[in-house]
C-alpha cells in the first residue's frame, strides 16, 4: 500500500516514469486509455486491465471553487482501430484521471481529476479531440420541482426558512395555495401582511384559507423548511443529483434560506450558498460535493513548492483586490416585499409593518484602513436570516479583507495538488508567503499544473 507521503516523494522525483489513466464513459460504456502502455496485475482481477496507449494529451481540464466553467481539451490517437468512436455518443458523460507509476497495481493510481465530456470536438490527421468541461456542469441540470397548474410555470423551490415569499392559488373552489415544491414544518400565511386564518398541508408544502380573500388582498407566507442550514442545503442538493458530499465538507452551523421561483439549478443554489459563506465548492477528484468557507491560512503551508517543482518563468501576478472599507451585508430577504400593508399591522406591529415592504435587511459595518486610501465599500447579498448571524459575518468578511487579497497562476510539476490547500511558493517575490489553492487546471498529460493560489 503506498501512503500520501511515499506518493507525494514518487511525485516531486524528476526521474519517475509515470503514466495517466483515463477512463472515459459513453452512452454505450466506457473505454479505458492511456498516455503509455499500461496492463493491471492478474491479481486484481479487473474486468478490463488493459489501458492503450492512445492517449496523447489532456490539457485545461480543471478543478475550480468559484463555480466558473472552463473547457479543457482530451486528443486520442486513432490508429485505425478507434475510428468508430467518432460516433460514440460522449457528451454529458463522465472523464476520469488517475496518475501512478506503470509498475503499480491500479488500485495504487491517484485520482486526478473527474470532469464532464463536453463531447466530439474535432478529427484532423488521425487525432480525435473531445471537449472536456468542469465536472460541476452536471449541477447545472434543472430541478424539476414539476408544475403549477394553468400553465403558472415550476413550482417554487423553498429550502430553509423565508420571512415572506409569494404563494400561488391552485385551487380556487377550495382557497388552496401552494408555496413550495418541498414539505414544510411550518407556514404562516398574511394577508396584506395580517395572519389570516388557514389549514396548513405541511406535507404539500401548502395550505388553505378559511375565508375568501377581500379586495386588495395580497396573499404571501412566512415558510420554513427543514433544510435550514448550509450543511442541509449541501446534502440535499448532492442527494438530488446522486452525489456525495465530502467529508472535507465543514460549514457553519446558521440559518439559512433559499427561495427560487422559477427554473433553479443546484449550481445556483450553491453559488449562493457559496455567496453567503464566503465559500468555494466544486466537484472533487472521486465526484463528491465539496464546499468549504475561504479563509485567510493560518500557520504553516501543508504543501510547500520548492524552485525544483516549480516550471521555470511560470510564476505570475493574475490579479490584484484592493481592502474593504466597509461592508454592507443583505439578509432576511423578503421575496414579497408589499407596497400597501393592513392597517392593524401598521398600528400594532409597526416594525413588522415595516419590514414587509422591505426588500432586504442590512447589517453595515466600517473599518479605518489609513494605509488604504482607495479601499473599496462592498455589498453583499445572502441568504442569512439571523441579524447576530449576519453581524458575525459581516465581521469576519471585513477582517479577511482588511488587507489586498493577490491571485497568483504558477505551474508546478505536482499535479495533484488539491484545492484549498494552504500552499507556499519558494520562488521569488512569494518566498515565505502561505496562500490557498483556488484553482488547479490540468497542462499535460501526466506531469505539470497550473494553480490559481489567494494570498
Amino acid at each position: 500500500m503506498i501512503t500520501d507521503a511515499q506518493f507525494t516523494r514518487w511525485l516531486e522525483s524528476p526521474r519517475e516514469n509515470r503514466v495517466i489513466l483515463a477512463e472515459l464513459e459513453h452512452a454505450g460504456g466506457v473505454v479505458q486509455v492511456a498516455d503509455k502502455p499500461y496492463i493491471a496485475p492478474a491479481s486484481e482481477r479487473l474486468e478490463n486491465p488493459v489501458w492503450n496507449d492512445l492517449l496523447i494529451s489532456a490539457v485545461g481540464i480543471s478543478l475550480r471553487v468559484d463555480g466558473l466553467i472552463e473547457i479543457g481539451k482530451i486528443e486520442l490517437r486513432d490508429d485505425g482501430r478507434i475510428t468508430d468512436w467518432l460516433d460514440y455518443q460522449w457528451r454529458g458523460w463522465p472523464v476520469r484521471l488517475f496518475l501512478g507509476d506503470p509498475s503499480w497495481p491500479r488500485a495504487e493510481f491517484r485520482p486526478m481529476a473527474v470532469a464532464t465530456n463536453g463531447g466530439l470536438a474535432s478529427y484532423r490527421n488521425g487525432v480525435i479531440t473531445l471537449d472536456v468541461i468542469d465536472a460541476s456542469e452536471q449541477l447545472n441540470e434543472p430541478i424539476d420541482t414539476g408544475q403549477l397548474p394553468n400553465d403558472g410555470g415550476p413550482v417554487p423551490l423553498l429550502l430553509g426558512k423565508r420571512f415572506n415569499v409569494p404563494v400561488h392559488r391552485v385551487d380556487t373552489a377550495t382557497l388552496r395555495y401552494r408555496v413550495g415544491y418541498l414539505p414544510l414544518l411550518s407556514v404562516t400565511p398574511r394577508d396584506i401582511g395580517n395572519s389570516v386564518p388557514h389549514t396548513a398541508h405541511l406535507a404539500d408544502g401548502a395550505f388553505t384559507l378559511d375565508n375568501h380573500p377581500g379586495n386588495g388582498s395580497e396573499i404571501t407566507a412566512e415558510a420554513h423548511e427543514q433544510h435550514d442550514t448550509p450543511m442541509s442545503i449541501v446534502q440535499w442538493v448532492a442527494d438530488y443529483y446522486g452525489k456525495q458530499v465530502s467529508p472535507h465538507t465543514v460549514l457553519p452551523n446558521v440559518t439559512v434560506g433559499f427561495y427560487g421561483a422559477g427554473e433553479v439549478t443546484g449550481a445556483q443554489i450553491l453559488d449562493a450558498l457559496k455567496d453567503t459563506l464566503g465559500a468555494g465548492w466544486h466537484l472533487d477528484a472521486l465526484d463528491r460535493l465539496d464546499m468549504r468557507v475561504f479563509d485567510a491560512p493560518g500557520g504553516e503551508a501543508t504543501t510547500r513548492l520548492s524552485v525544483d517543482n516549480v516550471e521555470d518563468r511560470t510564476l505570475q501576478l493574475d490579479g490584484v483586490e484592493p481592502p474593504w472599507s466597509g461592508l454592507t451585508l443583505q439578509w432576511g430577504r423578503n421575496d414579497a416585499p408589499l407596497r400597501n400593508v393592513a392597517e392593524v399591522v401598521n398600528q400594532n406591529e409597526p416594525a413588522l409593518a415595516a419590514r414587509l415592504g422591505q426588500e432586504w435587511r442590512e447589517s453595515t459595518g466600517t473599518q479605518d484602513l489609513p494605509g488604504h486610501p482607495l479601499a473599496t465599500d462592498e455589498t453583499v447579498s445572502t441568504l442569512l436570516q439571523d441579524g447576530g448571524e449576519a453581524q458575525a459575518e459581516r465581521d469576519r468578511r471585513l477582517v479577511y479583507h482588511a488587507v489586498r487579497r493577490e491571485r497568483w497562476r504558477v505551474t508546478t510539476y505536482l499535479p495533484t495538488v488539491p484545492l484549498y490547500e494552504t500552499i507556499t511558493v519558494n520562488v521569488s517575490p512569494l518566498v515565505g508567503r502561505v496562500g490557498r489553492v483556488s484553482a488547479v487546471r490540468l497542462e499535460r498529460a501526466g506531469g505539470k499544473a497550473e494553480l490559481e493560489i489567494i494570498l
